[in-house]
């Protein structure tokens, strides 16, 4: 028993003193450091208290200054056809949702005696025609006197009148399509009885197409009617269109400017009413693409972006002047610049910092030769 305490007792000593001699020693495992860190030190920039940040060089091209907000469609024109004369609705052609040419018959009021009426209105221009022929024949002649010629002018001219009301009476028993377009609700009835100012049947006119939207008072500048224009709704191909109309007025609370834009519709795909993406191309300008994680806002609130000139912090303010997939498009900055992409919240306008580019960053010192 005592040689097994004993035997114990001496691995615990050797134990201790392998790890006392560790610690002795002072040996201590080297932590791995960054590839930022290495690159950093290679540059004799570790150690330093300017604050350091990390920055990408961009160079500016070409982009078309676009517009973008959001809308509806609309129907063009909508007129609610109505009778201008009494009479019963003899035919009704149409029911909703029908689709008439400019010209079609929509309603047909029927003529009861009004045909009598026009056939006597002709009988009394031709008996006027003779009678005033006749009496010119007369007064050439000096057997009448030029009162009597005066008066069968004036009975001509009467006779022709009351044939041409009657003609009109005519025409307009019958309710026509003035455009082409969509039947959208039908007022009267086979049979019913109608009066001057009731309707037949509403059209609304599909095609050409307007998309309505709002502007602000800041982007209305540059939108003027013929600037091109790009629509887009949710399952239907994009559809190109030109600004057609743009509202001198302000609307009254909203301070918004009402736009236009007109498309051709002719397959009758789109509907009034349905939400619309609107994009209007203005100017072509020099502008950077970027990502909008990296907009920041100055004291007075106005967007822009933090650069690095001559180891100093700068602060550009930008415009938006478009976006995709990738990122936006900002306008306001030199051609070529040196963005801050990581620390710009941490520094100041006129700051002195360390600026290394990502793509020092991104590769290892071995590398960079």
């Amino acid at each position: 028993m005592k040689k097994t305490y004993l035997l114990a007792g001496l691995f615990a000593v050797c134990l201790g003193l392998w790890m006392g001699s560790g610690l002795l020693g002072g040996s201590t495992s080297v932590e791995e450091t960054s590839i930022a860190e290495r690159n950093l030190d290679s540059l004799g920039q570790g150690g330093t208290d300017m604050t350091r940040v990390r920055t990408v060089t961009k160079t500016a091209s070409y982009k078309t200054r676009t517009v973008q907000i959001t809308g509806q469609t609309s129907h063009k024109r909508e007129v609610t056809v109505q009778s201008q004369l009494d009479g019963l609705i003899e035919t009704r052609r149409v029911e909703r949702g029908d689709f008439v040419e400019a010209g079609d018959l929509l309603c047909q009021i029927s003529t009861e005696d009004r045909q009598a009426r026009l056939v006597e209105a002709r009988a009394q221009v031709e008996q006027s025609e003779l009678l005033n022929t006749s009496n010119e024949k007369l007064f050439k002649q000096g057997l009448i006197s030029d009162a009597r010629l005066s008066e069968s002018r004036a009975q001509l001219k009467l006779a022709e009148a009351n044939l041409l009301k009657r003609q009109l009476e005519s025409d307009r028993l019958k309710l026509i399509a003035p455009f082409s377009g969509f039947v959208e609700t039908v007022h009267a009835e086979v049979g019913q009885f109608v009066t001057p100012g009731m309707a037949c049947a509403t059209l609304v006119e599909l095609n050409p197409l307007l998309v309505r939207g709002d502007l602000s008072e800041s982007r209305v500048r540059g939108v003027e009617v013929g600037r091109a224009a790009m629509i887009r709704v949710d399952g239907f191909e994009p559809l190109a269109g030109r600004v057609s109309f743009v509202s001198h007025v302000a609307k009254m609370g909203t301070k918004t400017f009402e736009i236009e834009i007109q498309i051709n519709n002719d397959s009758y795909l789109l509907s009034s009413g349905l939400s619309a993406d609107i994009e209007i191309s203005l100017d072509q300008m020099l502008a950077h693409r970027v990502s909008p994680g990296l907009l920041i806002l100055n004291d007075e609130g106005r967007p822009g972006l933090r650069s690095v000139v001559q180891d100093r912090v700068v602060f550009n303010p930008i415009e938006i002047i478009g976006e995709d997939e990738i990122g936006i498009w900002v306008a306001g900055l030199p051609n070529e610049v040196e963005l801050i992409t990581v620390g710009q919240h941490a520094v100041s306008d006129g700051e002195r910092v360390l600026s290394v580019s990502e793509a020092s960053l991104s590769r290892p010192i071995n590398e960079q030769g």
